[in-house]
């Protein structure tokens, strides 16, 4: 499957390493970002604040470095965007 558009901008995301002025412009208030449950802090999160503040934000105080790596996206019909990959972490 070629690029949507929406992928495009979840690629766009991620390059720009989740810069705040990017993550204003692209991210919708209602987003949901699903980390798989059994990895720490795995849930569901509902916009970039909760995101940031739970997810992140409990993450990042127990590494030097931590981030998502993607690998993979794919697009359904309906314009949503899967991303597939992993996370890094330098402890």
């Amino acid at each position: 499957m070629s690029d949507s558009a929406n992928i495009t901008l979840v690629r766009r995301l991620h390059e720009s390493g989740m810069a705040p002025e990017v993550t204003a412009e692209i991210l919708t208030s209602d987003f949901v970002w699903d980390i798989t449950p059994g990895f720490p802090n795995g849930g569901m999160y509902h916009g970039w604040d909760n995101v940031a503040r739970d997810f992140f934000g409990r993450m990042r105080p127990n590494y030097e470095a931590f981030g998502s790596v993607p690998e993979h996206y794919h697009a359904d019909t309906d314009g949503h965007v899967f991303l597939l990959g992993h996370y890094h972490a330098d402890a």
